[in-house]
């Protein structure tokens, strides 16, 4: 099917949807159509999108930042309580084991500096390299991590329930989770 169009032609369907879409009619000229509106919003769309990311990426740099540096001090508090401790041993004749605390003590000192001054990149890196040269340490740090996690977890869940099966004294007509307190 035909229709006329302003110039005495006729002009298809297809036509009429590819003049829309490119903004151009058979002669080349820009009609304005949908084609430039289209690449404006996905232009605004996509700048948004980077914009949007480069902020959630500052943000979760920044607070990554902040939680290590955290980390390194208190890492750096249990460096500070081994060096008392080997000054006490020593007070108490006790070399020896003194040497080891200090030895221990300069050891947590060095994972303190790491956290604190070492970037994110290079901290993935050195993970990456301790794995492939100690395997089985890093499948044993995840397993200790995991069991002490999972530790955490279920002591925190029975606390919660051994709360919440305990009666409520200042509603004394409810007893918890058993139903109505019968005591007398």
């Amino acid at each position: 099917m035909t229709m006329p169009n302003s110039q005495g032609g006729s002009t298809s369907g297809i036509e009429r949807v590819t003049e829309a879409v490119t903004g151009t009619t058979d002669g080349g000229e820009n009609v304005g159509g949908a084609r430039g509106q289209i690449q404006q919003v996905k232009n605004q769309v996509v700048d948004q999108a980077k914009s949007t990311f480069r902020e959630a990426r500052d943000k979760a740099t920044s607070s990554l930042g902040d939680s290590r540096r955290q980390a390194a001090d208190q890492i750096g508090g249990i460096a500070s309580a081994f060096h008392s401790a080997s000054a006490h041993l020593r007070d108490e004749n006790q070399e020896r084991i003194a040497g080891l605390a200090d030895s221990l003590a300069g050891q947590v000192d060095q994972v303190s500096s790491y956290l604190r001054d070492a970037n994110l990149d290079r901290m993935v890196r050195d993970v990456e390299n301790l794995a492939r040269r100690q395997p089985a340490l890093v499948f044993g740090a995840a397993l200790a991590i995991g069991l002490i996690g999972a530790r955490f977890l279920k002591s925190s869940d029975s606390r919660r329930r051994r709360f919440d099966l305990e009666p409520d004294d200042e509603y004394p007509g409810y007893g918890g989770i058993g139903g109505p307190d019968v005591r007398a």
